[in-house]
């Protein structure tokens, strides 16, 4: 499944159907935006189709329909950080192979969020969408919204459109597509990826029943190259072209599809929505397919620990089909003094490996509650409890805290986690070409204090955790289990500070104890200096600089042939920093943006490792803009 470096001609094509497209939809906007453009909810002028004292643009997702169903959010028109398109620096800091749409990990170390089952590919999660966590709208007019980027001396794309209205007063439909794509500097190592999502909600009157669909597809083809051959030339800078630099693997590629349809139908059994209280029985159903395909047309290069069934190609596959259904009870007590939510959930999955084929039984019980002692004082608690699997031993969570303060910005929570999670099944049975895994391991076990305090300054989280039985992959590609406890102290604050028209956006995070096979940089950061001024005419105009940086490391290593990040002691990654520089201007709806990354290549050092033997990329122009408008 190898696919070539996409031409020159085939770029151009592609940047004109963009431009085309984006004429089109700027016809579009100008009949149906006249003269005004203003987004502001509460703005007194008025558009010539829409009348933006009475607009409303609401989302929310499932988690506030649960306890609140007044709790909306309006859109993100903000220009600051508006530049940042990649999903790996937004959010969650992930550390990845240094082209755009590359396997990814975080960088905070955690046991992760516990599942009854995990496959184990989850490389590209950070680029998903995430059927359970998307948003749902109600909006009194469609609602489309337009971002693009492109540039950089190897050609990368990021593409996202959406659109929402609805369809009366009580359904709402959507659509939402996204592409990420890049050539990379180096051979081989061209990445494409592409999501999906379809959504649809209903909310009868007086709220008696609500149903929320919703379908994503997640879909990652991309070049692999197990990166560069360690090298004199690489290692010193001398002046080489990048693709010219020997890499481990030449021919080889992999996919990823993710496919989800999730759906929640929820009926209110007493009470009404003015009362703010009640009852109600929901039913969730899920049904999703994952695949994973790794393909190789030189299957005897010595990148591989051994061959075990086919010498002229390699063509491995692992996949899982599963149907959910869940069912439970939920409190609707907005403003009562305890909320709560239990459910019974049972999965069915059927996992295919090259060559063997498994059927997987789940059934567990989930809860959760709320109580609240007093204004702003209230304890919470949740868990999970597995009672049947089929394949794996039972697993558990039990989560407990307490947490003051009813401001936004300003509280200070305390909780307790306890969880044993089993490792993915990729580590226990794989059966391809090169690697063969057939293991018995025991779950892992987390217990955790996490102390978390808001302020208005900004946020700061102490988080004490003891990891044992962590289950990782040697460099070969081997899964192993560490059995000894291993206690990580994790620090981290993160803040926005204005002084007059500067704003400076810091997130820092530290993290001691790590040991063995429980790999974390000691200290990382992103951090986001600018200047903002607002005009007369109303645009908006924002300079700075954006800044990472992230402590040396034996970080993991990436193998393809697996799908998985690997432990490895011979390669360091980190102590360089990463410095961009970026202008953007909002002009009533239209965010525009200029950005140079990798302003500093060359200094403090010639090269640098993004991951082992994955080259940073380097310096490179890019320009995108956003465009939100009504119809």
């Amino acid at each position: 499944m190898h696919f070539a470096r996409p031409s020159k001609p085939f770029l151009q094509r592609s940047t004109l159907l963009l431009t085309a497209l984006l004429l089109w939809c700027g016809s579009l906007a100008a009949q149906g935006m006249g003269s005004d453009s203003t987004r502001s909810t509460r703005s007194s002028r008025q558009d010539s189709s829409v009348d933006l004292s009475t607009l409303s643009l609401r989302r929310y997702r499932l988690a506030d329909f649960t306890f609140d169903t007044t709790q909306y959010s309006a859109p993100d028109t903000a220009l600051f950080k508006v530049w940042q398109y990649d999903p790996a620096f937004s959010g969650a800091q992930y550390a990845q192979l240094g082209v755009l749409g590359s396997a990814a990990r975080p960088l905070l170390l955690n046991t992760g969020t516990f599942s009854p089952f995990r496959m184990g590919y989850d490389q590209y999660q950070a680029y998903a969408y995430q059927a359970e966590q998307m948003d749902y709208w109600d909006v009194s007019t469609p609602l489309t919204s337009f971002h693009f980027m492109s540039g950089g001396v190897n050609p990368q794309q990021y593409f996202h459109l959406f659109h929402t209205q609805n369809i009366g007063k009580s359904v709402n439909i959507g659509a939402q597509y996204r592409l990420l794509s890049s050539d990379g500097f180096y051979a081989n190592e061209v990445t494409n990826n592409k999501n999906l999502r379809l959504f649809a909600s209903m909310v009868a009157p007086k709220r008696r029943y609500a149903a929320h669909l919703n379908y994503t597809t997640n879909n990652n083809l991309n070049e692999q190259n197990g990166g560069i051959q360690p090298a004199f030339l690489f290692e010193n800078g001398l002046f080489i072209d990048p693709l010219g630099v020997p890499v481990q693997l030449n021919s080889a590629s992999s996919r990823y599809n993710q496919r989800q349809l999730f759906g929640e139908q929820l009926f209110r059994l007493s009470g009404s929505d003015s009362s703010f209280g009640g009852l109600a029985a929901f039913h969730q159903l899920s049904v999703r397919r994952d695949y994973y395909k790794f393909g190789d047309n030189q299957p005897l290069n010595p990148y591989y620990p051994a061959v075990w069934r086919d010498s002229s190609q390699t063509r491995d596959s692992t996949a899982m089909r599963s149907i959910r259904n869940s069912i439970g009870l939920r409190s609707l007590h907005l403003l009562g003094p305890l909320q709560w939510e239990a459910a019974l959930h049972h999965e069915a999955l059927r996992l295919f490996s090259t060559q063997t084929t498994q059927a997987q039984q789940l059934l567990w019980t989930s809860a959760t509650a709320q109580y609240r002692l007093s204004t702003g004082l209230r304890l919470h608690a949740e868990g999970d409890y597995v009672l049947v699997n089929t394949l794996q031993a039972n697993t558990h969570r039990f989560l407990a805290g307490i947490r003051f303060g009813e401001k936004e910005k300003q509280w200070i929570q305390l909780q307790y986690l306890n969880q044993s999670q089993n490792p993915a099944w990729v580590s226990q049975q794989f059966f391809g070409n090169h690697q063969r895994l057939d293991n018995n391991f025991a779950p892992m076990l987390e217990s955790a204090w996490l102390l978390d305090l808001q302020l208005p300054v900004g946020k700061v989280f102490l988080h004490n955790r003891n990891i044992s039985r962590w289950v990782y992959f040697d460099g070969l590609g081997q899964a192993k289990q560490y059995d000894p406890t291993v206690n990580l102290l994790q620090f981290g604050y993160e803040s926005v500070f204005r002084l007059g028209k500067f704003i400076l956006q810091i997130h820092h995070g530290w993290q001691w104890g790590a040991e063995g096979p429980l790999r974390a940089p000691r200290f990382f950061n992103h951090d986001v200096l600018s200047f903002q001024h607002t005009f007369k005419t109303g645009w908006e105009l924002q300079i700075g600089t954006d800044f990472r940086f992230q402590s040396a490391y034996f970080a993991p290593g990436f193998r393809p042939d697996i799908g998985q990040f690997v432990v490895q002691d011979s390669v360091s990654a980190g102590n360089y920093p990463v410095l961009d520089a970026f202008a953007a201007i909002k002009v009533k709806r239209t965010r525009i943006f200029f950005r140079m990354e990798h302003l500093n290549q060359g200094f403090p050092a010639p090269n640098f490792y993004a991951t082992p033997l994955y080259p940073m990329y380097g310096r490179s122009f890019r320009y995108g803009l956003t465009w939100d408008f009504y119809n």
